[in-house]
């Protein structure tokens, strides 16, 4: 079978044609509410246009926060405490917190502090770091997990 210029260009801009009457009759819907339910019904289909199940947001992962490689749906933070007297770290101090995770200090910081059971966040910082901070204190160190 030889195709002709204008058939294949038919066969390759038929789904796109499509999609663009889907989008105009979207945006001819004139509620805000069914307009926005209308794209996303558009947005939750797969390559061949089929829909797809829309589900509710999952929360993010926080097991797996810290190890090498960033999952879908991790987290950016983690939120725990430190059970017991904190009195500051060091280099390559370990900070164990309250929900298992072990984290070791990585950068040259040295503090002393004096807080008992404080909450702590550990965020994802920049070129795949993370920083711990606590709270009651402006002290941070650059961690990394242990596994």
């Amino acid at each position: 079978m030889k195709f002709t210029p204008l058939l294949l260009l038919t066969l390759i801009a038929g789904p796109a044609l499509a999609q663009n009457a889907e989008l105009q009759r979207c945006r001819a819907i004139p509620d805000k509410d069914q307009r926005v339910l209308c794209y996303d019904a558009l947005a939750a289909r797969d390559a061949e246009g089929r829909p797809t199940a829309i589900s509710a947001a999952a929360p993010p992962r926080t097991d797996t926060f810290g190890l090498p490689a960033q999952r879908p749906g991790e987290a950016d933070v983690v939120e725990s405490q430190i059970m017991g007297l904190v009195e500051g770290w060091g280099p390559n101090s370990l900070i164990r917190l309250a929900n298992g995770q072990v984290w070791q200090v990585k950068d040259n910081s040295s503090v002393v502090l004096y807080l008992k059971d404080p909450r702590v966040k550990v965020r994802r910082g920049v070129l795949g770091s993370f920083v711990l901070e606590l709270e009651g204190s402006n002290e941070t160190a650059r961690v990394q997990r242990l596994p």
